[in-house]
């Protein structure tokens, strides 16, 4: 089983804050090496290929869409873990959700490097102690 320093469970709902965050998820993994996506329908139907990434991850990420924490709520049920960093579009960042497919590119940004910021500290804090 691979070891990835940092596994990320994203909403990729099919409102404007499932689409941000599933965004915010996808540009995270491409930039930053050691990163990684989990197949959430893998966890949700219990395949090793995604309860594994999960469990072995030393940083799991959860990126919520909206309050409805589908993700979070998937991930505890079937894989038993917590997030390190849990964040969520609405509640944290201000997003108004709409029922459609657009969001923001500066909204993106903006939230993607807050992320990373609290990916990096998480993971600081790991390696201190």
């Amino acid at each position: 089983m691979p070891e990835w320093a940092v596994v990320i469970a994203a909403c990729y709902g099919a409102s404007n804050t499932g689409q941000l965050a599933g965004a915010v998820a996808t540009e995270l993994v491409k930039e930053n090496p050691g990163y990684a996506l989990v197949c959430l329908p893998a966890v949700a139907l219990d395949l090793d290929v995604g309860l594994d990434k999960v469990k072995g991850t030393k940083t799991f990420v959860i990126i919520e869409g909206c309050p409805v924490t589908c993700c979070s709520k998937i991930v505890e049920a079937h894989a038993g873990r917590k997030p390190d960093v849990r964040v969520e579009m609405v509640q944290d960042y201000g997003v108004k959700k709409a029922p459609v497919p657009a969001y923001d590119e500066g909204e993106k940004e903006r939230i993607k490097q807050d992320v990373k910021r609290r990916i990096e500290e998480k993971r600081a804090q790991r390696e201190q102690g």
